[in-house]
């Protein structure tokens, strides 16, 4: 799943409400969760620790915050958070003008559940593009070249600020395949898809955009298996 929070401020809402968009994350149990736009004890939205609060309702998960700037006297940045571990970690400074991007990338070790063992590891990468297209295609450009250096099979979630064209056209160029496609902003009627999961050695099962409203995004959920089974 992939989600920008935007701190937890609804589409024409006046104050955030981080414990909705924590509600959310719990409810929807995603296995592998990246987030955008969190706040780390930032005045307007409570001095609240979002990626905390986002582990409190997800039981059982591991996450860790990337900070990209300073935000009011606390920290602004991405997450990710998974059912299990997370190794070989590295926060990934994107280039580019502008604001700073980073990518989380990790090699995921999924939990076991009572039905069966532990899924094979995975690598995941989850980031935030620059808001100029142009920057942020040859931002995508640059993660997946290094993304492919790594162990698969292989997934990029995020936001990543470019349209459908433009991100089909770069997988199809580099061989990756953008396996969701479905508008996620603005959230009360969505008109066009800057949210993305990106993946190289799996295969779809199914893909939903859940009508939920706590953000200015919808979130993007996926369901996914390795190919080679």
């Amino acid at each position: 799943m992939t989600f920008n929070v935007r701190h937890g401020l609804a589409e024409g809402a006046e104050e955030p409400d981080p414990h909705a968009v924590a509600a959310v994350v719990g409810a929807l149990g995603a296995d592998v969760l990246a987030l955008q736009e969190l706040d780390v004890d930032v005045p307007r939205s409570g001095s609240t620790d979002q990626l905390q609060l986002a582990l409190d309702a997800a039981p059982g998960r591991t996450g860790h915050f990337a900070k990209t700037l300073d935000m009011h006297g606390g920290d602004y940045g991405i997450g990710l958070v998974v059912r299990g571990v997370m190794t070989d970690l590295e926060e990934y400074s994107l280039q580019g003008p502008g604001e700073l991007r980073k990518a989380i990338i990790a090699r995921v070790h999924l939990a076991g559940t009572g039905d069966g063992p532990a899924p094979a590891p995975f690598t995941v990468a989850a980031t935030h593009l620059q808001n100029d297209r142009k920057v942020a295609r040859a931002q995508l450009v640059e993660l997946l070249g290094v993304l492919a250096e790594r162990p698969g099979p292989l997934v990029l979630l995020g936001d990543l600020n470019i349209s459908p064209f433009t991100v089909d056209g770069v997988c199809m160029e580099l061989a990756w395949e953008a396996v969701a496609n479905a508008a996620t902003f603005p959230a009360r009627s969505p008109r066009t898809q800057i949210d993305w999961v990106v993946t190289r050695g799996f295969d779809l099962v199914a893909a939903v955009v859940p009508d939920v409203r706590v953000s200015d995004h919808r979130p993007v959920v996926v369901e996914l298996v390795p190919r080679d089974e």
